[in-house]
């Protein structure tokens, strides 16, 4: 199973909601997307649906009557995707179950392994920061084997 991961896109117009060539290139094949929040403008996910199902989270810019939970945690197969905005309401949602944790807010990507629990912040695809390029992420789950890597914009 491919899963596709974004963060902190911010898009605050109906007119910019259309997804970049280079994000359908790097989610081609996932079978659903983790937002991790920020989205800001709702018709951004229904675009994303157009790739997969889609699963988000609220972030600190999204109204608050955004449908999404502050946190989620999703059976990958092999144990438990857990996700938040922030780092720490992230870790307050992990379980004994979670295998990977994924998060936004800094707008910087980092992929790492923590004793076991693979950490995963996809950067932006549309502000990043730390003079790093626009990225989104992307996780593959083959049984009990976990692979993740940074897509970025070319």
């Amino acid at each position: 199973m491919k899963i596709g991961i974004i963060s902190d896109t911010h898009v605050t117009n109906s007119a910019a909601c259309t997804i970049p060539d280079w994000i359908n290139k790097a989610f081609a094949g996932v079978g659903l997307i983790v937002h991790a929040g920020d989205v800001e403008h709702p018709e951004y996910l229904e675009a994303l649906k157009s790739i997969a199902p889609v699963y988000a989270v609220r972030g600190n810019c999204d109204h608050k009557s955004f449908s999404t939970p502050e946190s989620l945690s999703l059976e990958i197969g092999c144990g438990l995707l857990t996700a938040a905005h922030r780092a720490a309401v992230a870790r307050q949602a992990l379980t004994p179950q979670s295998r990977v944790m994924v998060y936004g807010h800094t707008h910087i990507s980092l992929i790492h392994d923590e004793g076991g629990l693979l950490v995963i912040n996809p950067g932006s695809p549309t502000h990043p920061r730390g003079g790093l390029p626009a990225s989104v992420a992307v996780l593959e789950v083959n049984g009990n084997e976990l692979y993740a890597e940074l897509k970025v914009q070319p």
